[in-house]
Formats: C-alpha cells, structure tokens, sequence
C-alpha cells in the first residue's frame, strides 16, 4: 500500500515558519552575543535565508528586536493579547481580592520569566526610536492592565482604607515591574516560586483590608509550596 504523503503546507504557514525560524535565530544571538554584536547577516545566516528577507519583514534591526521581545513573552506566535487571555478573564472574575492577586503574580510574572533574558538587548538598544517607543508602550500596556486588576479589587471592596485606586496601581507598577523582577531573580538568583510568593505576599500586605492570606487563595498554582502555612 503506498504511503500518504503529508500534505504540503500553505504558502501562508511556510511564511509563517521562516519568520518562526527569524525570530528564533534573532533571540538566540541577542540573548547570547548582545544587542551590538549582533548583526543582521549573522542572523539571516543562521535562519537559512537571504538577509534581503530580513530586512523586507522587519525592515530594522531595532524592530526585530521589539519582534522577538513579543512573540518571546507571549510564548506562543497564535497566543491571543494579554487581555484575551483566559488567566486574565479568571482573574477579573475572581470573588477574592487574595485570589485575583495570586492568579495576576502566578501568570504575570510568567511572562517576565520568559522575556527577561532578553531585557539586556533591550536596554542596549534603547538609543533607537522605534525600540525607544516599544518599550514606552510596553510600559504603558503593562500599567493599564495593572489598573484592571486593581479595579477589580475596588469592586470587591477590599482595597486597604484610605487607598485609592490609582495609589494603588502605583504600588502595582513598582512591586510587580522589571527592576524587582531583574533584583530578585536574576541578581539575586531568587527562584521564580520564591519571587511569586514574596510578590503575591507583598502585594496583598500592600493592597488589602485582610493581606493574611488564605491557601484556597493559591493552593493550585505553581508557588504554593513557598507560601507559609
């Protein structure tokens, strides 16, 4: 009996898979060799394509670089935007300010794991404009998402007395950003479950009327095995 051929893929998913390859030759050199020793060529060469179609896709090095940031802390190129998310529908649904926090550090800081190790390569190219209005924008993402969370806990009415929402979200932005990130786990060689549990600890301290935290607030996910009893 003959064999069945796979079928070819489309002209779309082969285009698709050559920027797949771009993206990741580009992460691997950024992340190894620096922003500045990395050159164009080098990474067409290790793509396997012409550096013509390097630069007809992402048109600048700088862009590439904003590319890669993306598609790295999304994990996944067909991954829906953060707010699509189902762990963020879950947690602007949670019926406890402990849970919406837990469920915030547990999926949150997950993207900082993957993206971190590209954060040098970007603060190496901050002088170019366009890397220079990406991570403007990131940052400005990051806050509005911040403030959703904390929205949610105003309508459950359990932020501390006398704090108000865009205090709040201040709080957020600075505990649950980069810099602490960067501090904790890869200066200080934290793991991730530790940083989690210091974060969802720390943030319910900050935040909340009740911070004692309950374990149905985090038993199912990734760090609860660092949280105190």
């Amino acid at each position: 009996m003959a064999a069945v051929k796979a079928p070819r893929p489309t002209r779309a998913e082969q285009a698709r898979q050559t920027r797949n390859r771009m993206l990741g030759s580009a992460r691997e050199l950024f992340i190894t060799d620096g922003y500045g020793s990395t050159t164009m060529e080098r990474i067409a060469r290790d793509a396997g394509v012409a550096v013509q179609t390097l630069y007809y896709t992402f048109r600048t090095k700088g862009q590439l670089l904003c590319e890669v940031v993306e598609a790295t802390a999304a994990g996944d190129d067909r991954a829906a935007p953060v707010v699509q998310r189902a762990w963020v529908q879950d947690m602007l649904t949670a019926t406890t300010g402990q849970r919406v926090l837990a469920l915030a550090v547990e999926h949150g800081a997950d993207i900082f794991v993957r993206a971190a190790p590209l954060w040098p390569a970007v603060a190496a190219a901050g002088a170019d404009p366009h890397v220079e209005d990406y991570w403007q924008r990131v940052a400005a993402e990051r806050r509005t998402g911040q403030a959703r969370m904390v929205a949610r806990l105003t309508e459950l009415d359990v932020l501390r007395h006398g704090l108000n929402s865009d205090r709040a979200t201040d709080r957020v932005v600075v505990l649950f950003g980069h810099d602490v990130f960067t501090g904790l786990v890869t200066q200080a060689r934290w793991s991730v479950p530790e940083y989690k549990a210091w974060l969802l600890t720390t943030l319910a301290h900050q935040l909340l009327q009740r911070p004692k935290l309950t374990r149905t607030a985090y038993a199912d996910l990734s760090y609860s095995h660092q949280m105190a009893d």
